[in-house]
């Protein structure tokens, strides 16, 4: 998949000198998306066939509904709910005939029971999976994912040709682990063998010293809390919790 430059968001986001500039970027990215979704695409033919597809997942009906905009949000959701009631009553029509159709030549009694169980269970199956498939997709996610794969592409280009960019990359604080992986999906796509072994090396020892240092903010933090330590300065280590929380796992931003 190819994807275009967009490189004001990632300078934007480097220059805020965060734990990991792509929790900014998805950030940035979700508002925008929860915005632009309960604006004028409400009525956009293309924006309502993604919805009534596809839906939202339980995190951004939640940020969707506590926009304030209820009645976007009821016209979106209402078809999206007459779709996904169709599908679930064709997967369970196919479960009731599975449970209630008669075998049509006699068979052993111990296979008869053993086909309908089967029957029975592939059906229950398809259901389950029409649930889960419900559950796991959301037009705003989606959208979400490409926006981070655009901007991981820029961050690798700007890299590889930009040379005041490899100096903020050099200075920067590394990634989460959320993101580190995407990053590094992405180089070893664009980048040439030579090339990538040399942003690897720079990555993996920029993620390293990053991790020691948060690490050791962390440290004083809890050490601050003995009465011993009550007078010596507090350093970086004020809010090194939610830092280090946002490096392990990706977005808690103070």
């Amino acid at each position: 998949m190819k994807y275009h430059l967009d490189t004001i968001p990632v300078w934007d986001a480097y220059h805020e000198d965060s734990e990991c500039p792509f929790c900014i970027l998805e950030y940035n990215t979700e508002q925008s998306y929860v915005s632009s979704f309960l604006g004028a695409s409400v009525m956009e033919p293309a924006t309502r066939i993604q919805v009534n597809e596809k839906g939202f997942c339980a995190r951004h009906n939640t940020l969707l509904y506590h926009a304030q905009n209820r009645l976007g949000l009821a016209l979106l959701t209402h078809t999206h709910a007459l779709e996904t009631i169709q599908r679930i009553n064709e997967k369970n029509e196919k479960l009731y005939k599975s449970i209630r159709s008669p075998e049509k030549t006699p068979q052993p009694l111990i296979k008869k029971i053993s086909g309908r169980q089967a029957a029975l269970q592939h059906s229950l199956d398809h259901l389950i999976e029409c649930i889960r498939e419900h559950l796991n997709n959301c037009v705003i996610c989606d959208r979400i994912q490409y926006s981070l794969n655009r901007y991981a592409y820029t961050v690798i280009h700007l890299w590889e040709n930009d040379n005041d960019f490899q100096e903020v990359f050099r200075k920067s604080k590394g990634f989460c682990f959320s993101h580190f992986p995407l990053v590094l999906n992405m180089s070893a796509q664009q980048l040439s063998r030579k090339k990538l072994t040399e942003f690897l090396k720079e990555a993996l020892s920029l993620q390293q010293e990053n991790l020691n240092r948060l690490e050791k903010e962390l440290y004083w933090f809890t050490q601050k809390f003995d009465y011993q330590n009550q007078e010596k300065p507090w350093g970086n280590s004020r809010d090194a919790l939610p830092r280090m929380l946002q490096k392990l796992t990706g977005k808690i931003m103070e």
